[in-house]
């Protein structure tokens, strides 16, 4: 009776065991085709993927390659170095325009045996005689560099050909004007020459005649003296000029010729006597005096030129102000030409010469209109102490790598 009545109960657990395994079943039928099309699914991405990365490894392939023959045909050497500074990379022209560079070479050791000494900024030139333009960049954000260096020393043989061309064209158009103006002063010295000879002549009138003649041929050696200023280009020999004392000496220079026209010359130097430039000190004085006799020239009795010196850092700011009439803006950007004068007897000189002298040296001039009016001429040159000091940094940078390389 106990096996009869347990009967029925058993077969319903069963039935209900065999649905709950049915259940089971289909939902890990199901999960098996889920995973299967995720499986498909992630098949095909990955295929994809690594279809795109052969394309993009193929590009970058095709890239390199391009990268490796446009280094080997570019005419300018490029070195490229490592965290090291040892040569990582060179192309054919850097083997053909330093003969001897090989990878693995320190580059601090290769400048001092290519480069000739005592150089600094883009442009330095080799032991060979080459001038070559230098640049480089930082390879962020993986260490080292890379050095690109061009040669420009025909570029710079032509450009200075080119530019003495420019200055003999010049030269000729100076000529035929210094010989139109020439010929009436030179005539009037001759006429009054040729009266000083009169038996019939007093002391006075012969002291006139010879002060007429005199002021006729300074005018003519002005004339000429502008012409040869001109010609030299701005080029001067190399020296160490305070530009305090030049123009200490331009205001002794000057001051009686301002004081005839009852002008004045202030000289405000705010330097502290430390303006020390590399330059030549008699072609900047010849310029300073230039400037100061074009405010004479241009403004007259009465004018007032306050010559200004500052230093900021390593860097001298010279300023020309005055009180007179000032620059016509109309005019104000041919004022550096050469025989632009609005002057009739000015030869267009004066300032053309004053700007050479300027380039010469490496600053800068232009022309505006101070605040209190009149005229004013700005210009700007390096230190000399600003220059040693960018070569001390230099040559402390140059003896922190020898000593970490072991070397000093």
């Amino acid at each position: 009776m106990h096996n009869s009545t347990n009967n029925p109960l058993q077969q319903k657990q069963l039935e209900d065991a065999f649905q709950v395994f049915n259940q089971v079943s289909e939902q890990l039928v199901d999960s098996y085709h889920q995973l299967q099309t995720r499986v498909s699914l992630l098949n095909q991405e990955l295929a994809a993927a690594r279809s795109e990365r052969m394309r993009q490894l193929a590009e970058k392939e095709i890239l390199a390659n391009r990268l490796s023959k446009l280094l080997d045909t570019l005419p300018a050497a490029v070195v490229v170095l490592d965290a090291e500074e040892q040569l990582e990379q060179i192309n054919p022209a850097a083997k053909a325009l330093m003969p001897g560079i090989a990878i693995g070479q320190s580059w601090f050791e290769l400048s001092r045996r290519q480069f000739q000494a005592g150089q600094e900024g883009h442009e330095r030139r080799l032991i060979s005689g080459k001038l070559v333009n230098i640049t480089e960049k930082r390879l962020d954000p993986e260490a080292g560099r890379i050095i690109l260096m061009l040669d420009i020393t025909e570029k710079r043989e032509l450009q200075e050909r080119l530019d003495r061309q420019q200055r003999l064209t010049a030269m000729g158009e100076m000529a035929a004007q210094l010989a139109h103006q020439i010929r009436t002063p030179l005539s009037s010295a001759l006429l009054y020459t040729s009266n000083l000879a009169r038996a019939d002549l007093n002391q006075n009138q012969r002291e006139r005649f010879s002060e007429r003649c005199r002021q006729r041929l300074h005018y003519m050696e002005r004339q000429i003296n502008d012409m040869l200023a001109f010609a030299r280009g701005g080029q001067y020999e190399p020296e160490s000029a305070c530009l305090s004392h030049i123009l200490e000496q331009m205001v002794q220079t000057l001051a009686p010729l301002f004081a005839e026209q009852q002008a004045e010359i202030v000289l405000d130097d705010r330097s502290q006597g430390d303006a020390v430039i590399c330059g030549n000190a008699d072609a900047l004085l010849g310029a300073f005096n230039n400037l100061a006799n074009n405010t004479l020239d241009h403004s007259g009795v009465g004018v007032t030129l306050r010559v200004v010196l500052e230093q900021t850092d390593n860097l001298l700011t010279l300023r020309f102000e005055d009180n007179g009439p000032g620059v016509d803006p109309a005019v104000a950007k041919q004022v550096f030409d050469p025989f632009f004068t609005t002057r009739s007897d000015g030869t267009g000189l004066g300032l053309a010469i004053v700007q050479s002298v300027v380039l010469g040296h490496g600053g800068e001039i232009s022309v505006y209109r101070p605040a209190a009016g009149g005229a004013g001429f700005k210009m700007c040159f390096a230190t000399q102490k600003g220059k040693a000091s960018n070569n001390m940094e230099q040559r402390n940078r140059e003896q922190q790598d020898l000593k970490l390389r072991g070397v000093a």
